[in-house]
């Protein structure tokens, strides 16, 4: 299944004009309980609900109305899991093979040659789940939050590197304008950080900001927060900091709509179907077709929602559940909980990539982990079959952190140098890195006299098989005469060493396998994400002036190929740059790489019908949403 995602911009104009030309009858047919709100005169007639040209999603077949999709929220504050189900609603999505940008919120688009200007017609007539116009304004009101410089986020709408500008053109027609050519914009808006400029309604969040309430500072104080825009931020945004969809009052124009909002406390997050939805099936019936979502929060880990499922108390889900080792009980449990499972091919080129600190502030550490020999020595010393065997029951194969065999950037080289488990080869790299000593345990000294000793920095509750895995780790490069230390840390602390600069290394899972033009954090340094060269990620983002340092030539190369790679609208042009850039990779060998991520799978309930059997996960494809769980219904 070998994918593309380098949609070229007239194909995805022409696909976005298609879908504008096509159109069902309006008002066809909405769920009996709306039916009842408009006869009592509580809601509007179906016709003056839906915009004058709804987006038509189909399923594999007509659906029926009714019916709770359950499902389960790791802890409240489990905002990604709400992300990838209710609120990837955008001015445009992908199509579920994840290669073609369709319209959405805007029903059709144009660009100009050098990629500068994006010009976007809204969907005339959709409203916000309290039947309030959906127009320019609300597009112009979330550029004004994003740009205010008191406003605590940063997005693409507040890129400092190459600010979007916006003219209003009328009330559904608008421009996006930047001063540097954007070839990857329209791929931007379709993935998860495109939802960040449709999620600001004028009408209700305007009440928050200065330049639409003077009392805007004194209602925040009056409410407890420091200033205006920790209000908005908590009332209306996407902060991580804080529980997201903690307010119930803001309107949405997702298809469900929460019933109350999310506290640290709540037990069953519900939400209910939006009167107001603007997208219809082939025959002209509103959607959803399901009635409401229950969200289970456990507090309890994922034992909890394993449990859930295996009780059959769960329709559809992967996120959180779907790990190795639940794999034989679910499997076993099909016919008792009354589900099969589906196939979900993981975005993640890898289950761990190991990040040393190329930044560190340590000059002695500093200058060992950017030494290439060295991180060749350790990727030597790791038995990553025994990894395999042990952890992920003889899933997956060795692999270095590269473009999973799916992708259109896979490069068999890249993907598997340096995974031969050969500890007098690591043995020889360590020599050439400077290492010719050790101690009375056996551990290297450094130059400085001190055992070579690397402490990663993990987050259990995340990923509980990363324990096992640095565990075998741990003893394998104790063999090799490298001390690995685990320190497992809660997400806030292990987020605020980065712009710190004081940790050896940091592990994750593999992002950009199959996205890797979109997330390249693994290539160069990228962004926040690139923890291995923080501070170049800063140089390169002009970001954090007082820790941005200036990068490596070879980095530096990179970063120049990549903002060519943004500045052209030609696909091919952009495959050809970024290959030069995973070229650089390549030779330079930043970051070590495990295991290649294994097929996931995913719980079907089994009258749950057009739900995919087969999907990608991703963030940027963010799973099961782009699937359209509009259409699906319980038979």
């Amino acid at each position: 299944m070998r994918r593309d995602h380098l949609s070229g911009l007239t194909g995805a104009v022409a696909l976005a004009a298609m879908f504008a030309a096509a159109g069902p009858a309006l008002g066809a047919g909405q769920a009996p309980a709306l039916e009842a709100l408009v006869e009592s005169g509580e809601l509007p007639p179906l016709e003056e609900r839906l915009p004058a040209n709804p987006l038509v999603v189909e399923g594999d077949s007509v659906g029926k109305y009714g019916g709770t999709w359950r499902m389960g929220m790791n802890g409240g504050n489990d905002n990604g899991l709400i992300v990838k189900t209710v609120a990837y609603e955008g001015l445009v999505r992908y199509d579920h093979e994840w290669k073609n940008v369709l319209p959405n919120l805007a029903e059709s688009w144009e660009v100009n040659e050098d990629a500068t200007e994006y010009t976007f017609k809204l969907r005339e007539g959709v409203k916000w789940s309290d039947g309030t116009p959906f127009t320019t304004e609300d597009i112009a009101f979330a550029v004004e939050v994003y740009q205010d410089p008191e406003y605590p986020a940063g997005s693409w709408i507040d890129n400092a590197n190459n600010p979007v500008k916006l003219e209003v053109i009328d009330e559904h027609n608008f421009t996006f304008s930047f001063d540097k050519p954007n070839g990857m914009f329209m791929e931007t808006l379709a993935s998860t950080d495109g939802i960040h400029i449709t999620s600001l309604p004028k009408h209700y969040c305007g009440q928050f900001h200065p330049s639409h309430n003077e009392n805007a500072d004194a209602d925040a104080q009056a409410a407890g927060f420091d200033g205006w825009s920790l209000h908005l931020h908590d009332r209306c945004a996407w902060g991580w900091e804080m529980i997201r969809f903690s307010n119930a009052d803001l309107p949405t124009i997702y298809p469900w709509i929460l019933e109350t909002g999310l506290t640290a406390n709540t037990q069953r997050l519900n939400w209910v179907r939006n009167p107001y939805y603007w997208k219809v099936d082939g025959e002209g019936n509103q959607l959803p077709y399901i009635d409401n979502l229950e969200m289970r929060v456990s507090q309890g880990g994922v034992e909890d929602l394993t449990l859930a499922a295996l009780n059959g108390e769960i329709d559809f889900q992967e996120r959180h559940i779907a790990t190795t080792v639940n794999k034989p009980l679910f499997f076993d449990g099909q016919e008792q909980g009354d589900y099969h499972l589906g196939e979900v091919i993981p975005s993640a080129s890898n289950t761990l990539v190991l990040q040393l600190n190329l930044n560190h502030l340590d000059p002695v550490k500093r200058e060992l982990y950017n030494n290439k020999d060295f991180r060749i020595g350790l990727s030597h010393a790791i038995d990553r079959m025994e990894i395999i065997d042990v952890v992920f029951t003889g899933q997956g194969e060795p692999f270095q952190v590269a473009p999973r065999p799916e992708s259109a950037f896979y490069d068999e080289e890249l993907a598997k140098q340096y995974t031969e488990f050969d500890p007098d080869l690591a043995a020889q790299h360590f020599e050439a890195a400077g290492l010719t000593e050790r101690n009375g345990d056996g551990f290297y000294l450094m130059s400085d006299g001190n055992p070579a000793k690397i402490t990663v920095d993990m987050i259990t509750a995340l990923r509980p098989e990363w324990v096992d895995m640095l565990e075998i780790m741990q003893l394998q490069l104790a063999a090799a005469g490298i001390d690995l230390e685990i320190n497992s840390i809660d997400r806030t602390l292990f987020y605020e060493k980065r712009p710190a600069g004081e940790f050896d290394a940091q592990v994750w899972a593999g992002d950009g396998g199959i996205e890797a033009l979109q997330e390249p954090r693994y290539y160069f340094p990228f962004s926040d994400e690139s923890v291995w060269a923080f501070r170049w990620a800063q140089w390169f983002n002009g970001t954090r002036p007082e820790i941005a340092e200036e990068p490596a030539d070879w980095a530096k190369q990179q970063m120049e190929l990549y903002n060519q790679v943004r500045a052209s609208g030609d696909p091919e042009q952009r495959a050809e740059l970024f290959r030069q850039i995973l070229a650089i990779t390549k030779e330079e060998f930043p970051v070590i790489g495990v295991s290649l991520s294994p097929n996931s799978y995913s719980i079907i309930k089994n009258n749950l019908r057009n739900a995919p059997e087969t999907m990608f996960n991703a963030w940027l494809f963010p799973t099961p949403a782009p699937m359209d769980p509009v259409v699906w219904y319980f038979e």
